[in-house]
């Protein structure tokens, strides 16, 4: 039985590709979740389990013990208030809050570091950061009064090297990866484990975000699979690890940058020239 059964999880970025198949693979777990968005996730279960926005899905799900989808709710993380509201509207499905929060709400644009105006880089450091670092403020004291919870947060491959051409993507990588470590210093002796996600690219929407300055796209035979990243993801969390690298390349780029920093950010750089 998985260790998630039962658990209430609130996903946030629910419409997105990990969204998407974080609630399907939690669900398949036997967790209930709640699920937010800028515009309402679907509420209906099949669509998750079954993939229904995947039309190269062969259905093999099983949801006969799957868990249910609580509520969904539109919520927009980008000021401190928008936040509240979605703790607010968190407990007015769940009144206890959440057994785990997932701060998987994400987004970037590419550019250097003259490129990205400032609206936008702004937007970056206020949803891929500031948001998890208010609703963990706001879902926590409810984990500690209970001692026990989860916080899972995704970072990056970029919240382990920078490339230059994601330079405030990176920041606010590597901002919710030091986030994520010291909160569990703090916080897992006291219940509450900290889960921190360092996916490389995948198949998601975050691909065709907006570019500035040099025009680039990722080919999408180095891409991995999001189906096969929350595989990873879910183990991590029944697992209640710190540090999860989904995938061989992930696994890859922390290693070599462990061994061999300076290297790695040679290689990174002249990536960018390309």
């Amino acid at each position: 039985m998985s260790k998630l059964k039962d658990k209430t999880i609130l996903i946030t970025g629910a419409n997105g590709g990990f969204g998407r198949e974080l609630t399907k693979q939690l669900l398949e777990k036997g967790a209930n979740v709640i699920l937010t968005d800028l515009k309402a996730p679907l509420a209906e279960s099949d669509f998750y389990l079954y993939r229904k926005w995947d039309m190269n899905f062969k259905n093999g799900s099983n949801s006969k013990n799957a868990g249910k989808i609580l509520g969904t709710f539109s919520g927009d993380l980008q000021t401190q208030k928008g936040c509240k509201e979605v703790y607010q509207n968190t407990l007015k499905i769940s009144s206890r809050g959440v057994d785990v929060l997932i701060n998987n709400a994400g987004l970037a644009f590419k550019g250097g570091l003259l490129d990205v105006p400032d609206k936008n880089w702004n937007l970056i450091l206020d949803v891929n950061l500031y948001a998890p670092i208010h609703l963990s403020r706001l879902f926590v004291p409810a984990m500690l009064e209970r001692k026990q919870g989860q916080i899972v947060n995704l970072s990056s491959v970029a919240g382990q090297v920078a490339p230059g051409e994601l330079i405030y993507y990176s920041i606010s990588k590597f901002g919710i990866r030091a986030m994520g470590e010291a909160m569990d210093a703090d916080l897992r002796k006291r219940g509450i484990a900290v889960t921190n996600i360092y996916p490389f690219f995948a198949d998601t929407g975050i691909l065709k975000s907006q570019q500035f300055g040099k025009q680039q796209e990722v080919p999408l035979s180095i891409v991995d699979s999001p189906v096969a990243v929350v595989k990873a993801i879910v183990r991590g969390m029944e697992k209640r690890k710190l540090h999860v690298f989904p995938g061989i390349k992930s696994k890859a780029i922390s290693f070599f940058n462990r061994m061999t920093p300076n290297i790695v950010h040679k290689v990174t750089s002249l990536s960018d020239r390309f």
